[in-house]
């Protein structure tokens, strides 16, 4: 009732202000966990992580909390049947994407949809993620990289500790990805700045939260000028090409940054706990954005879009890169890694053609960026302007202009979602990211082109 009346107050949907104290209901859990006796009934805590977790995914979503709980019973099962075995990661990737993709086939709309889909996708992760782990924990381990090394699971998670694993209420509901063992090592008090006894992270954790509420009060309010769905109204339509762009520009900021808000806050209870827990192996220091899925700082004044890439949405990149990208090494052909990874992730989100469009034209951005920076980089004029007592000012300028410009142009379709939504807009933007791009793509082809001729000229 309160809800339903607050919702009705500010114009924000009942399940968004739910979800939103879901997120924030990390904060009391990680403080009544922080008395559970250290280092102590570890199937205690699991069993406080699964109840109250499952608690609330109840209060959001009601019985749908069985799809998660039949999810994780069935991991179970295919670790018992299958060990540690190729077949048993096959089985969990199959399995476990297909229990996500066959969810939003039949809940999901035309909008961008808050139900039982939303923590389910965290989930789908996590538990391909430990089946990479256990399967990696089985190996020879000169056969294993560091990070495979850090992360190998050496036995088989019994089923409280898969449910406890996912069910933890820093992560649950929007993340962040962590490995199991590192949720091992806060058990086993080994993330901590004092040896012997809880971390001191209380303030940490609350100034992050702190910094994170803020940031959502900001956006909410700009949101109320700047949103998406304007762009399909006639006005827009209407409006002066150079309008429009800066409109978008500072639409699609916007946009990202409620995510970055909810992640802040959510990270704040990881951090209150010990999880957020992070030890410099050269120097000795210690930081807490272990699980930080956005570097604050960093995305607001990044210059490129791979500035982006590096300090936005860090766990499920990196996620993607460990469990995806790299695993695909044996194919031989980095373009097949890299397309498999970004459709893995538009396929994560859902099943609207947005965002399919949008990692493809991720894909561009990226495959034009590199060799276009590689070759100003290169540029003796603009190595003059950078080290110019007057102008050193001015490339940084233009890459935040170049970025900013073109950066909400990038999320028009992972925000409208339907092809029959977004295309207009496109066309009355006369499609200036993707002509940017795909001109400068060409370009460069021809450039590479040319090169090769000079570099192996055909003999007379």
């Amino acid at each position: 009732m309160v809800v339903n009346s607050l919702s009705r107050a500010i114009g924000v949907p009942e399940p968004a202000i739910k979800l939103i104290i879901t997120v924030y209901s990390g904060y009391p859990l990680a403080f009544i966990h922080r008395l559970f006796p250290y280092k102590e009934k570890l199937s205690l805590q699991y069993a406080f992580f699964t109840l109250s977790s499952l608690g609330f995914l109840f209060w959001n979503y009601g019985f749908d909390i069985y799809h998660s709980l039949l999810c994780l019973f069935a991991q179970w099962l295919i670790f018992k049947i299958l060990g540690a075995s190729s077949l048993s990661v096959l089985f969990s990737f199959v399995f476990q994407l297909g229990y996500l993709i066959y969810g939003y086939i039949i809940f999901s709309t035309s909008d961008y949809d808050i139900n039982w889909c939303m923590p389910h996708c965290i989930l789908t992760l996590r538990m391909i993620g430990l089946a990479w782990d256990v399967y990696d924990g089985h190996q020879n381990p000169e056969h294993l990289n560091a990070d495979q090394k850090e992360r190998g699971i050496k036995d088989i998670p019994s089923l409280i500790e898969i449910l406890g694993f996912n069910y933890f209420y820093g992560g649950y509901i929007v993340g962040p990805q962590y490995p199991l063992q590192w949720l091992r090592s806060l058990q086993n008090g080994e993330l901590t700045d004092q040896p012997g006894k809880k971390p001191n992270s209380l303030f940490a954790g609350l100034r992050r939260g702190l910094s994170g509420t803020l940031l959502l009060a900001v956006q909410a309010y700009i949101s109320t000028i700047f949103t998406a769905q304007y762009y399909t109204t006639q006005e827009f339509q209407a409006s002066s090409f150079v309008y429009k762009v800066g409109y978008i520009s500072v639409t699609g900021h916007i946009t990202l940054l409620q995510y970055v808000a909810i992640w802040i806050i959510n990270e704040g209870s990881c951090i209150i706990c010990g999880l957020g827990y992070k030890k410099d192996q050269k120097t000795g220091k210690i930081t807490w954005d272990a699980v930080g899925n956005v570097k604050l700082r960093h995305f607001l004044t990044a210059r490129s879009f791979q500035d982006i890439i590096n300090s936005f949405n860090i766990n499920t990149n990196g996620w993607v890169l460990r469990y995806v990208f790299k695993r695909l090494r044996f194919v031989g052909v980095r373009l097949v890694s890299h397309l498999s990874a970004l459709y893995f992730l538009a396929i994560w989100h859902g099943i609207h053609e947005g965002y399919f469009t949008c990692f493809t034209y991720e894909w561009l951005t990226m495959t034009v960026e590199k060799p276009l920076f590689a070759l100003l980089r290169q540029s003796t004029r603009i190595q003059n302007i950078k080290s110019s007592k007057f102008f050193f000012w001015l490339p940084p300028l233009c890459g935040w202009l170049y970025l900013h410009i073109l950066l909400g142009y990038c999320v028009i379709d992972f925000t409208l979602l339907k092809w029959k939504v977004y295309a207009p807009v496109y066309k009355s933007v006369y499609c200036y990211g993707h002509v940017f791009f795909g001109s400068l793509f060409i370009l460069l082809k021809i450039r590479s082109m040319f090169q090769k001729d000079e570099e192996h000229p055909k003999k007379s």
